[in-house]
């Protein structure tokens, strides 16, 4: 099991390791994962066309750290999960500029 698959589990079953195992998830992530999670989270919901990388988007979707989404009643978006936000700062994660929605 990956290092990812491995910490997710824990925070699913452990309430009192929640937090310490979402620093291990955002050790665990790509480059390019850290980047598209950091675009969701201060700059999304964000169209497809507007997404830093597709695979890396599909990779948090599969860890339940992003999900697609309507935003302004119209669909081909994704934003970041409660999940994500918890994995961002316990990892420490340095925010970047916010910018709402970015629409395509």
């Amino acid at each position: 099991m990956s290092q990812i698959a491995d910490a997710l589990a824990h925070m699913d079953k452990d309430d009192n390791g929640y937090f310490a195992y979402a620093a291990v998830v955002w050790d665990g992530l790509s480059s390019n994962q850290r980047e598209v999670l950091k675009q969701l989270l201060f700059q999304g919901p964000v169209w497809d066309g507007y997404i830093l990388s597709k695979s890396a988007r599909d990779e948090l979707i599969s860890y339940g750290l992003a999900t697609r989404c309507c935003f302004m009643g119209e669909q081909g978006y994704t934003a970041a999960t409660y999940r994500a936000c918890t994995v961002f700062k316990q990892g420490r994660g340095t925010p970047v500029r916010k910018k709402r929605g970015c629409i395509g």
